[in-house]
């Protein structure tokens, strides 16, 4: 049934939907929705209804009205769509771009709202349905069809002409696949349909090991680590005129919810950690963006704003100074312990402290049970970060606060 003939796209479902107050219970919702739509469409509204809710923080109110489970799970966040879509406009100007799986249209509708001639595809048809509907409410110029990526179009002869966006599905059996071999379409699938298009972004996870892609046959390709609100999201990878032009292979992207952006791009740099004995000493703890690390720039980052780690492989900088790059938390170190339960307990009732969060690197026990073991009798809550050194382990007592980089006061 095509999203034009299902009633739960239609303007009775709507207004039934408006009508029924927000901190109205679930189960009184569906009673209404049932009774007032009848059975089948009533249950489909309720879960239309609560997919609407479960988007809010993810997508602005409208954006994305008709969802599935399954499509709002692999949808692309608002804000990382929208972006990319700037990106490919900046890149190209508006371009006949083919989102080749599409989902509920995520992409789709922030290429269509960037200004991009939009094709959109999945052969999944009831998340294609809602794409459909959600790019008809978005406006633009868009059309949408129910093909397979595993297929190139028919007019391959303007191939050449087209970018292409792919999200091959992790999930081809229900469950999530480490395998790229195993992905629908596979990874080396996938990478052969982008490499026919004039330029292409292939969507992988952020976890993604950059080891196991091919040497490009053509050209080159970019790697962009993308993170949103300090949650790494998204691992994106550009080909043809997508791809930079001046070479740069690694960037980490940095999206905060107020609309900034901050990036750092380039090779992985070696920065040499601190002597031994002098993490001790350090007044700033700063700990990188979740892009940079998994780009691997903490080094370069680090360079940049004159820190240091502090062992060999951490991602835990140490300075004098605090940083005031948006990629890093910042905390000041009010004191430091070697890792052994008694000279921590000693250092945390110097500072009143009982109750601690703690955060760590390098350590085999989880963050729970560090904090279970390590808690000292004070009153305060105190912030615990523990981290591998070159030889055992270090305990540094930090001044509670968000650990973003806003001016320090004083």
């Amino acid at each position: 049934m095509s999203y034009l003939h299902d009633p739960l796209f239609g303007n009775e479902v709507e207004d039934t939907l408006r009508a029924i107050p927000e901190e109205a219970d679930p189960l009184r919702a569906v009673e209404i929705l049932k009774r007032r739509l009848g059975g089948d469409l009533g249950r489909r509204a309720a879960l239309l209804r609560e997919l609407r809710y479960r988007s809010r923080g993810r997508f602005e109110a409208g954006v994305l009205p008709f969802l599935t489970r399954k499509g709002l799970e692999q949808a692309t966040p608002q804000r990382v769509a929208e972006v990319r879509a700037d990106r490919i406009r900046r890149r190209t100007g508006a371009a006949l771009l083919w989102d080749a799986t599409c989902g509920v249209g995520s992409d789709a509708v922030a290429g269509s709202r960037a200004g991009h001639q939009v094709l959109a595809s999945d052969r999944d048809g009831e998340v294609l349905d809602c794409a459909a509907a959600n790019l008809e409410r978005a406006g633009g110029a868009a059309t949408c069809l129910r093909a397979d990526a595993h297929r190139l179009p028919a007019a391959r002869s303007r191939l050449g002409e087209l970018l292409v966006l792919l999200d091959p599905d992790r999930r081809p059996e229900g469950k999530r696949a480490g395998d790229p071999g195993t992905w629908s379409p596979s990874l080396e699938r996938t990478l052969e349909i982008a490499a026919a298009f004039r330029g292409g972004c292939v969507k992988l996870p952020p976890a993604f090991d950059p080891a196991l892609l091919p040497p490009p046959r053509e050209g080159q390709h970019a790697l962009t680590w993308i993170s949103l609100g300090g949650e790494l999201r998204e691992l994106a990878l550009w080909t043809g005129d997508l791809a930079p032009p001046d070479g740069v292979g690694r960037e980490a992207l940095a999206l905060d919810r107020g609309g900034g952006a901050t990036r750092v791009c380039g090779t992985p740099v070696e920065v040499d950690p601190l002597p031994p004995g002098e993490e001790r000493g350090i007044t700033w703890l700063a700990e990188p963006d979740p892009a940079v690390i998994r780009a691997g720039l903490v080094g370069r980052l680090a360079r940049d704003a004159g820190l240091s780690p502090l062992a060999p492989g951490i991602a835990y900088l140490g300075g004098d100074e605090r940083p005031s790059s948006p990629l890093l938390r910042a905390w000041r170190v009010l004191e430091t312990a070697p890792l052994d339960r008694r000279r921590v307990r000693v250092m945390l009732a110097q500072h009143d402290v009982g109750p601690l969060v703690v955060k760590k690197r390098g350590h085999p026990d989880s963050a729970r049970t560090l904090a279970a073991r390590l808690a000292g009798r004070g009153e305060r809550r105190g912030l615990l970060a523990v981290t591998r050194l070159r030889r055992g382990h270090l305990a540094l007592l930090l001044e509670e606060g968000d650990g973003t980089n806003h001016p320090t006061r004083g």
